[in-house]
């Protein structure tokens, strides 16, 4: 005899209640609903700010702070390539690493101390973190170990952690410049036809290249108080049957017309503005050159050089200019997930005027929720005072608002 429809019905209501019965009597009432607002919890969102501080004791942790933030290492997808070991006491030969950082190696920039001879404590650990993956292009290297640095150096890390190493070697920074690239040139099977110039007598216009270089791996070269070295003249050489492109980081006083004229005799060759690091830092930040090649008919790829950063939605980069070695190793910054540019401060600390200017330019303006873009700020090291940092910070938020509003 077949159940009627209304029996069938009310059994399952009956299962359902006994099913239920226990969960209600476990968890009891759900209590009030929750309401929420952006202006409760108001001290706590003005305490996040829209900068943020990485530092560590020294320049040698705060290198480690760097690579940290960008690689967390804790699975092979989020370690880098390999990383490179520079001296601490070569700011030119560490500019000029930086294009290493690129893809295809992919790599942060830590410290050797003792005139090339001793590994500190704080990057072999660091080191023993990461554990590279290595350069498939390059037989799975996993530690470059550039320029005038000790064989004990490599032997160390060889020895005592298991990694594959290369050592880049040259006497002196401009000798290294030519060195690495022919080695980058021969991982991409070709010369950039891009170079950037900086001068040996004022490296510190050269540091915005630097992380530039982080983040696109052109080439690099030095030019000296005595001219254009023959070994840059080589790099520049090496570029035919392409016609170089020179970008100049030096203002007239640095780097003369003379020099200029003479670099011209290779390529294309374009001053960056600024009249000191601090300004050129952010003429670089706002500067763009798109082109097509010499060889676009071949190749079909544009030329496109500089941040030409004019709107918001940015991460930058501030740091004083005091100490290189705080801001070299930022180029990882530049080179992955921040993408950031560098912005520095004057010699007292305080933003200089064409940096306060930038920052308005790019700050961003109060819109609807879904197409709000926001800037961040990443101090490097100590050298920025607090008052600095906070100044930065109120001219990356939104205009017209306050944290929590």
């Amino acid at each position: 005899m077949r159940a009627k429809p209304v029996y069938t019905l009310a059994g399952v209501i009956v299962v359902m209640l006994v099913v239920l019965a226990p969960l209600v009597a476990e968890f009891g009432s759900a209590g009030e609903g929750m309401t929420a607002s952006t202006t409760e919890n108001r001290e706590h969102l003005e305490m996040t700010g829209t900068a943020a501080r990485l530092s560590g004791e020294d320049h040698i942790q705060t290198a480690v702070v760097y690579a940290q933030t960008i690689y967390a290492a804790a699975q092979d997808k989020d370690r880098p390539g390999a990383v490179i070991l520079v001296r601490d006491d070569d700011e030119a030969t560490a500019i000029a690493t930086t294009r290493l950082q690129h893809f295809p190696v992919n790599a942060p920039l830590l410290y050797v101390t003792g005139n090339g001879t001793e590994v500190p404590g704080a990057t072999m650990e660091e080191l023993h973190r990461l554990e590279p993956e290595g350069v498939m292009m390059d037989n799975n290297v996993q530690v470059y170990v550039v320029g005038n640095i000790s064989e004990d150096v490599a032997r160390k890390v060889e020895s005592e952690l298991g990694l594959t190493v290369r050592r880049l070697y040259a006497p002196d920074p401009i000798a290294f410049t030519e060195m690495l690239d022919e080695f980058v040139a021969t991982m991409e099977s070709n010369h950039r036809d891009v170079v950037l110039v900086g001068s040996t007598a004022a490296p510190a216009y050269a540091y915005p290249a630097a992380n530039w270089n982080a983040h696109m791996g052109h080439g690099f070269a030095f030019v000296t108080p005595e001219g254009v070295p023959d070994a840059t003249r080589r790099i520049l050489e090496r570029s035919w049957p392409n016609y170089p492109y020179i970008y100049v980081f030096a203002p007239e006083l640095v780097v003369g017309q003379d020099v200029m004229a003479d670099l011209a005799k290779y390529g294309h060759v374009q001053r960056i503005p600024g009249d000191t690091p601090e300004e050129m830092a952010v003429r670089w930040a706002g500067y763009k050159d798109n082109g097509l090649r010499v060889t676009w008919w071949v190749s079909f790829r544009p030329r496109s050089v500089g941040w030409g950063y004019a709107e918001p939605g940015h991460n930058i980069l501030l740091a004083g200019p005091d100490d290189w070695r705080v801001i070299v190793p930022s180029g990882v910054l530049s080179h992955m997930g921040k993408h950031a540019f560098l912005v520095l401060t004057g010699p007292n600390g305080t933003l200089p005027d064409a940096a306060r200017s930038y920052l308005e330019v790019i700050r961003p303006t109060r819109t609807y929720p879904s197409q709000q873009v926001f800037n961040y700020g990443w101090v490097l090291g100590e050298g920025v005072p607090d008052e600095t940092m906070r100044e930065a910070s109120g001219l990356l938020g939104v205009a017209g608002t306050t944290p929590g509003s």
